[in-house]
């Protein structure tokens, strides 16, 4: 009861924007019961709303190995570091319940994300940059915290000379 008591009180400093307190109170609730995967996945949501991206993965990953069918928070967190971790991860949960639309949706953001960056592998080695730098913005948009394409959109914008952009994007 406590541990829930705690989750309502992070609830309703979430739902008010509050995700300094939000992240204290779902906190208390793991230290009061750590083996519930809905604390770790209400407290990556906040870390992400925090932008503190890797300490959000590691708590949707516990959600995860607590219960393999959680995939509320993981899959915007996956897709933002490893799409092809975010396809292997969505898959395995297809075959646990193949009539998941989230699930059906994340893979496909995966799916979208990977197509992007084959392009632009394809198009770095034709020296064609502002080619990479679009991919790289539409696949920030499904990954917003992957730095490998942050560094690749700012590198190009460098070769390009658009060096005030490069600085900031890097």
């Amino acid at each position: 009861r406590e541990a829930e008591s705690f989750k309502e009180q992070g609830n309703a400093y979430y739902a008010k924007k509050d995700y300094n307190e939000a992240y204290n109170y779902y906190t208390k609730a793991i230290d009061t019961c750590p083996n519930n995967a809905s604390y770790y996945g209400n407290r990556a949501a906040t870390l992400m709303m925090l932008g503190r991206f890797r300490e959000a993965l590691g708590d949707a990953q516990q959600s995860v190995r607590l219960d393999d069918s959680f995939v509320r928070v993981r899959g915007k967190l996956h897709t933002s570091y490893s799409s092809m971790a975010a396809s292997r991860c969505f898959q395995r949960v297809l075959e646990l319940d193949h009539k998941n639309t989230q699930a059906q949706q994340e893979l496909k953001n995966a799916s979208t994300v990977l197509e992007y960056e084959k392009i632009a592998e394809v198009d770095f080695e034709k020296r064609d940059f502002r080619k990479v730098v679009f991919c790289m913005d539409r696949a920030l948009e499904f990954a917003p915290a992957c730095h490998r394409f942050k560094i690749l959109k700012a590198e190009c914008l460098a070769l390009l000379g658009r060096y005030p952009e490069a600085q900031s994007v890097a």
